[in-house]
């Protein structure tokens, strides 16, 4: 037990190191940085991290101000999708980007934390050849996730974070992943481009009441699928949904209190 528990350790120390990282990597897990530049136009000396940051003062950065990456950057690089917030912890005026940004207007010199979410959206240039002439085989159909959001659906109040999205390519599909990777999130909101060039997200807690609006799709971490329902029809869906797994964990519940009740009184009689 104790060797397999030392093992453990040992495998989880070792995944950490920068080895290991670069192995996974060339066996197909999409790359993840993020490049500050202290210059616009990806100018100046870059500094490239490859994880979640929420304090950009503990990254060392010889041209910083005061020698760290924090308030640093005034352009960026990404690979994968990173979200940025201007203060530690993962707050304030958060933005996600994915790729490059050649300017971060007034928010430049302002960036305090970052985090990973996910691999890029931005469509991939394909380098494969030329098909022949054979006929193609056919490939195995993939499956797909088919879990939908609440469309039309606005879940209203309780945001504790803003995300405001600074590129193209960004959808629900990325708040929800925001959400998701987020232990305080309970719910999200997605705003599409209008109100902001490129849409923005609104984190949640605890689950706000849900409403009927064209502004908005919506979704609640761990909850069903709408299946492509909306306004009040996805609403009565998923919290009904919600409510038939509460009641039946509940049940659940119940019968292991009745359970371990019986056992302590036959335990008791037994004696």
């Amino acid at each position: 037990m104790f060797r397999k528990a030392a093992l453990s350790v040992a495998l989880a120390a070792f995944a950490t190191t920068p080895f290991l990282a670069t192995a996974i990597a060339a066996q197909g897990e999409p790359p993840r940085s993020i490049t500050l530049y202290n210059a616009e136009d990806m100018g100046g000396a870059g500094v490239t991290i490859t994880r979640d940051v929420r304090n950009l003062q503990d990254i060392p950065a010889e041209e910083g101000f005061d020698s760290t990456a924090n308030d640093y950057a005034y352009s960026l690089r990404t690979e994968g999708q990173w979200q940025v917030c201007m203060d530690a912890d993962f707050k304030t005026a958060c933005m996600v980007v994915d790729g490059a940004m050649a300017s971060l207007g007034d928010k430049g010199g302002s960036i305090s934390s970052v985090r990973y979410l996910g691999p890029s959206k931005q469509v991939a240039v394909s380098t494969a050849p030329a098909p022949s002439s054979r006929a193609p085989t056919a490939a195995p159909a993939q499956a797909e996730d088919d879990w939908r959001p609440m469309i039309n659906v606005d879940l209203f109040g309780n945001d504790y974070r803003e995300i405001v999205f600074a590129s193209a390519g960004n959808d629900w599909r990325t708040c929800k992943a925001a959400c998701d990777g987020d232990g305080q999130c309970q719910a999200w909101t997605y705003v599409p481009p209008g109100r902001t060039e490129h849409g923005e997200c609104f984190l949640k807690a605890p689950v706000p009441e849900a409403s009927q609006s064209e502004c908005c799709i919506s979704g609640i971490k761990g909850a069903p699928s709408s299946r492509g329902t909306s306004g009040d029809a996805a609403i009565n869906r998923v919290f009904r949904r919600l409510g038939d797994t509460a009641g039946t964990a509940a049940e659940e519940e119940a019968d292991r209190a009745v359970d371990r009740t019986v056992r302590g009184l036959l335990g008791k009689i037994i004696d």
